[in-house]
């Protein structure tokens, strides 16, 4: 009872320090109040030039003034494109005949969240796979196909094998941190931009050269430093909260072998 009080109460303080995180950064980028999703205009009007010409796309769905609120006021800011701040490197699609009980852990989307991986329900062959990508330690996944936009960064040296519809982004640019991407990654902010260029189709799809177009705000050293801090810290009673959960069970099954 008492590692369980433990637990959920680490749970607490790790979604509140992530939430303390989103609202800092929000707020620095001056999106606090209004992130653009509650645009108040009802129309968008485009000239052709300006619409398929550019774009490629009819759909009306991306046209909403809202994507021009968020245009207009990334545009007031420093920015990147993501494809200049990283190295994006495809995974690859074994198929399902390849699944075995055991090998290497095989991580798709539904094992993806932004709070970190699941318990792949299927393993491959590391002899077979042995060429295969594996992400590294402070890699970024990040979701291109169905849930698209989730990211999570790898804190840990980990073999896993991860499917095509999962990228991994090498942080290439120096004055960009890690924790404060993947804070970025999992905001408002490219979650909007993920929403208008996966759009129009029933099963979402980003595609890689939409990906390597999405408009990074850049904060100073300093302010990036802090936002990262404070992810790192949810993550760490991320990690506390587990290891008690983990003591919590084998308390339980000890006693129950005892009174067996």
């Amino acid at each position: 009872g008492g590692n369980l009080l433990i637990f959920n109460d680490l749970l607490k303080r790790a979604e509140r320090y992530r939430r303390l995180a989103m609202r800092l950064l929000l707020k620095e980028l001056g999106f606090e109040d209004d992130v653009c999703d509650r645009c108040g205009a009802a129309v968008t009007e485009k000239r052709l030039s300006q619409s398929f010409l550019a774009s490629g796309r009819l759909d009306a769905e991306y046209y909403q003034p809202k994507y021009d609120c968020l245009d207009a006021r990334l545009a007031a800011m420093p920015t990147k494109r993501l494809g200049e701040v990283v190295s994006i490197q495809k995974s690859i699609e074994p198929g399902s005949e390849a699944y075995q009980a055991e090998g290497v852990p095989f991580v798709r989307v539904v094992d993806l969240s932004k709070f970190g991986l699941g318990s792949p329900s299927a393993y491959l062959d590391p002899k077979a796979f042995a060429s295969a990508p594996r992400p590294k330690k402070n890699d970024i996944l990040l979701s291109k196909d169905g849930s698209v936009g989730i990211a999570y960064k790898i804190d840990e040296e980990t073999d896993i094998i991860t499917s095509g519809a999962i990228l991994h982004l090498s942080v290439k640019d120096k004055n960009v941190l890690p924790d404060y991407l993947t804070l970025l990654l999992n905001s408002p902010i490219v979650r909007m931009q993920a929403e208008r260029d996966a759009g129009g189709s029933i099963i979402q799809h980003w595609k890689p050269s939409e990906i390597e177009q999405v408009v990074i705000p850049i904060l100073p050293a300093h302010m990036q430093q802090e936002l990262s801090e404070r992810v790192s810290k949810s993550f760490a009673l991320r990690r506390e909260s587990k290891a008690q959960l983990a003591a919590a069970k084998l308390m339980v099954e000890q006693a129950i072998e005892h009174f067996a």
